[in-house]
């Protein structure tokens, strides 16, 4: 069993994103490690997409701190998925960020959150593994390549009437103007 108050607490970059290892992922689906529930929490507060700042500010809501954290990274939980960039490259992550157009980021964000509402609208906890794989995805191809995937789910919970228009209107979103 971890234990979040044992952890010496080593300073985060509060730029730095987390995301779930394997064995976090794992342990979300089996509970093998029993974790506290606050612990348990913050878990599946880090989700690869909130910076080390973000998940610390609803972590206090839980009295947690970098401890915690450090609990998790140390037991293999989560790991650094992104750093905040150097001086040396940050314009090379302008350069990549500029070649995102405004569109595509926000077509991104709006299909990313109707994926996310209809896992949980219609899926509900068959839909775990689902919402697991959208939390990974970082762009609109990552949604795409998901897109057959949750429309088979969807098909197979509502039947395919219900399921189309769903689909059919993410798919849309996905594929652009």
């Amino acid at each position: 069993m971890m234990d979040a108050s044992y952890a010496e607490a080593v300073p985060m970059d509060p730029s730095e994103i987390y995301a779930k290892t394997e064995l976090g992922l794992r342990e979300l689906k089996e509970r093998s490690l029993s974790l506290p529930v606050t612990l348990r929490s913050l878990l599946i507060l880090i989700d690869g997409n909130r910076t080390v700042a973000q998940v610390l500010v609803k972590a206090r809501a839980l009295r947690l701190d970098e401890r915690a954290m450090t609990a998790l990274e140390r037991g293999g939980l989560i790991a650094k998925r992104f750093s905040a960039p150097s001086d040396s490259n940050r314009l090379q992550v302008r350069e990549a960020t500029a070649q995102r157009s405004e569109d595509e980021v926000e077509r991104y964000l709006q299909a990313q959150q109707m994926m996310s509402d209809a896992i949980n609208a219609h899926l509900g906890f068959r839909g775990y593994g689902m919402m697991m794989r959208l939390q990974k995805t970082a762009n609109v191809r990552d949604l795409h390549d998901l897109l057959p995937d949750f429309a088979k789910a969807l098909v197979k919970r509502l039947g395919i009437e219900p399921a189309t228009p769903i689909v059919s209107s993410i798919e849309r979103l996905l594929t652009g103007p």
